[in-house]
């Protein structure tokens, strides 16, 4: 009989020794693993929305040159992590819990590893029952590290596939948002309706082969399996196993449904998704039905993100005064500028654009170098900072005022005065205005602001007068003593 090679001796059977221990010893790469990701999580959960709350209000802004469908793609994907941050740690909570569980009944083991069940002295079905349905300490033992370990790759295998679904519905957002950005730069009529027909056959395929791919992962590779269909899904799943990222964390996947009943998967997805809806209704659970939801400018809510001392955290998202007490004859508004009226401002003062001058060291020596060369040129014009960029700021405001009305106690205030600045808050860029007061008697007054919007379609890009009206801005109340 020819004598087999043993495993043990090479290379190989140092590799098999080496994960064999690390599988034995898992259990506390799990712990450490679990207990400094809860740590992460629990203490960045709250750092992602102020991370979220300045991306979605300096970048996810619809203006008139930015594809509303690639903003709301953008606000899709931010929204939806907050969600996965969750779900991931509450999964992992579950593991810590489940693996403290095991670690308590290791120490118990270690005691006493037997259940004497005639001490208990047991009479009728309970007799034959209990020492039927209750396991030895061995086997909840080897039971509980099966499934503290089956939870732990399970969550990393749903994190990444909720990321996977982000990933794929923005990529279809995108498909939208390029065939509408296309259209922009095409004037011809005909051209642009084959564009639209061409990207709406793209954009439906491309749903229905994503649909066709996640629902082969949810139904354990059940497409795969047709002898016919599999030709045709083979490239669906290869164009978007690296589309959604989905090659990563593969191998978990096809461990778990190789290795476990469907029935086992199935029922520990449910338990988790059970576990994270509950938590998610308990927060949205509102016992105040009485009480009004702050959703728009209201004389009577008082907001304390209107009031400079009252305003904890957070951004100025309309206008803002420093206290809702006036003790002087002057109110100082700050207006806030927000990128959402960039096209409003390009159709009225297009002359406007591009006031921003923040010259770099190398702009100051080309301009230096150019003076050098051309003397009838100061540094200042090159640079733009001259008195004519000066003349150019003050027309800018005076044409930008033209988009608000400023009323208190809905009388206007007339020709009120714009100046550039930025706020102190969180470095908000916009406008102050400071409106004498005196007259007003002592007591509760309302400021109001309406502002020019457009009320035309979001997909559509051009402005035209006709579609321009005021609208209600903001209403901040505030007592002048």
């Amino acid at each position: 009989m020819t004598q087999l090679n043993r495993p043990d001796d090479g290379e190989e059977g140092k590799l098999r020794r080496w994960v064999a221990n690390l599988q034995l010893e898992s259990w506390q790469l799990e712990l450490l693993i679990t207990g400094f990701s809860i740590f992460l999580l629990a203490t960045s959960i709250d750092q992602y929305e102020v991370f979220k709350s300045s991306f979605r209000f300096n970048k996810l802004v619809v203006t008139a040159n930015a594809n509303s469908i690639f903003i709301a793609a953008g606000v899709f994907i931010v929204n939806t992590i907050p969600l996965a941050l969750k779900f991931f740690l509450i999964s992992l909570l579950i593991h810590l819990l489940l693996r403290g569980f095991w670690i308590g009944i290791v120490g118990l083991s270690s005691v006493s590893n037997e259940i004497d069940f005639t001490k208990m002295k047991l009479q009728g079905p309970f007799k034959k029952g209990i020492p039927k349905r209750v396991k030895s300490l061995d086997d909840l033992i080897f039971y509980l590290d099966q499934v503290s370990s089956v939870i732990f790759a399970y969550t990393f295998l749903l994190a990444f596939s909720i990321l996977s679904v982000v990933i794929v519905a923005s990529f279809l957002f995108s498909t939208i948002g390029i065939s509408g950005y296309l259209q922009t730069l095409i004037s011809n009529p005909a051209t642009i309706a084959v564009l639209s027909l061409i990207f709406i056959f793209v954009f439906i395929v491309l749903f229905l082969a994503a649909l066709v791919f996640f629902l082969d992962t949810i139904l354990f590779s059940a497409f795969k399996k047709s002898k016919w269909f599999s030709v045709i899904y083979y490239p669906i799943y290869r164009f978007y196993s690296i589309v959604s990222l989905s090659f990563v964390y593969r191998s978990i996947y096809y461990h778990l449904i190789t290795n476990f009943k469907r029935k086992q998967i199935v029922s520990v997805s449910l338990i988790l998704l059970g576990v994270l809806f509950v938590s998610y209704r308990i927060n949205a659970w509102d016992t105040y039905t009485f009480y009004p939801e702050t959703i728009s400018e209201n004389e009577y809510i008082i907001q304390k993100g209107h009031y400079d001392d009252e305003r904890r955290g957070g951004y100025i998202k309309h206008a803002s005064i420093p206290s809702k007490f006036v003790d002087n004859n002057f109110l100082e508004l700050f207006i806030r500028y927000s990128p959402s009226k960039n096209g409003v401002l390009e159709f009225l003062c297009p002359e406007s654009k591009g006031l921003e001058r923040d010259p770099s060291f190398l702009d100051g020596m080309r301009a230096g170098m150019e003076s050098a060369r051309d003397t009838t040129k100061s540094i200042e014009e090159l640079l733009g900072t001259d008195s004519d960029y000066d003349e150019l700021v003050k027309a800018s405001i005076d044409c930008i005022s033209q988009i608000y009305n400023v009323y208190i106690d809905d009388v206007l205030v007339e020709n009120p005065e714009l100046f550039f600045t930025t706020h102190e808050n969180k470095g908000e860029k916009g406008f102050e205005v400071v409106i004498d007061i005196e007259d007003l008697p002592r007591g509760r007054h309302v400021l109001s602001i309406d502002h020019l919007v457009f009320k035309g379609s979001p997909f559509n890009n051009t402005i035209v007068a006709e579609k321009l009206s005021m609208s209600k801005f903001v209403k901040i109340s505030f007592w002048k003593e």
